[in-house]
């Protein structure tokens, strides 16, 4: 695995990882919270919104300033379009201090899947599983497809960032002093290059964080044949599901029946045979 020792470090984590809010917004009834268990024996807290036991998943990773509350009405609309949702943390507690870190989060990701594979399978959850990332997550989602695309049937990017250094500078990390090369960073761009998974990417037209040619390169870079690129009018970088609205969501639901097999024109040619008989 790629070292990330260099980015790893307080001035990153400060600006990109706030300290975790001493109690966890109280979970909707509609969801559930879910431990899962990670490499050095503590636990994260994800949260999970069920739809049917036969709808995809998508497996997400946020915005890592963004409250868990937000995605409380995010998650609703996803379930309402026929899709579970499992937010993912960043913050652990149990055997180590719960402020997120780079490493850390990284060295997670295998087991953050596991965990995930496993809790679907107990709870029969039998659809696809899709991997999500917002902002900073782009580059957890990127990484755990990357590794294991036998795992997962296809990915979302949304604010997604192709270069470490311009990132970090947009998200307001003082870069003096550090001593960064971009090949210290994610590497976004040399990790979707080997992904073959059909890929969507979704980007913010006013995002100052990340600049849409940021996204251009990171999905002109892609490896997927089947990649689909959107820019959202008018949104900005923590803004697409908001200005995008309903058809943000129908976007992401048409794309993920389509990789899934739903939306072929096989699929709606049986159907439409079934309606006549």
């Amino acid at each position: 695995m790629q070292n990330y020792a260099k980015i790893d470090n307080s001035e990153v984590i400060s600006a990109l990882f706030p300290e975790p809010a001493e109690n966890r917004p109280v979970c909707p009834g509609y969801a559930e919270d879910i431990e899962f268990g990670i490499s050095d024996g503590s636990v994260l807290t994800c949260r999970f919104y069920p739809g049917r036991k036969n709808d995809p998943t998508l497996l997400y990773f946020p915005n890592s300033l963004a409250p868990v509350d937000k995605y409380d009405a995010i998650a609703e609309s996803f379930t309402g379009q026929g899709i579970n949702f499992l937010l993912t943390s960043y913050h652990s507690h149990g055997n180590n201090e719960r402020r997120a870190g780079i490493v850390s989060m990284m060295n997670n990701l295998p087991f953050i899947l596991q965990e995930t594979v496993l809790f679907l399978k107990k709870e029969q959850f039998s659809g696809p599983l899709f991997t999500m990332g917002e902002s900073i997550g782009s580059a957890f989602a990127i990484e755990i497809t990357s590794s294991h695309p036998d795992q997962i049937k296809g990915m979302i990017i949304e604010s997604g960032f192709c270069e470490t250094i311009p990132f970090l500078t947009g998200s307001g990390v003082t870069m003096e002093g550090l001593e960064l090369q971009e090949s210290d960073g994610f590497n976004n761009k040399g990790k979707i290059t080997d992904i073959e998974l059909p890929t969507l990417i979704l980007h913010g037209a006013r995002d100052k964080v990340v600049p849409p040619p940021q996204a251009e390169t990171l999905q002109a870079s892609s490896g997927a044949r089947n990649k689909q690129f959107f820019i959202i009018p008018g949104a900005e970088h923590t803004t697409i599901a908001e200005t995008g609205g309903p058809l943000y969501f129908q976007t992401i639901k048409t794309f993920i029946d389509t990789v899934s097999g739903v939306n072929t024109w096989r699929q709606r040619r049986r159907n439409s045979r079934k309606r006549k008989e």
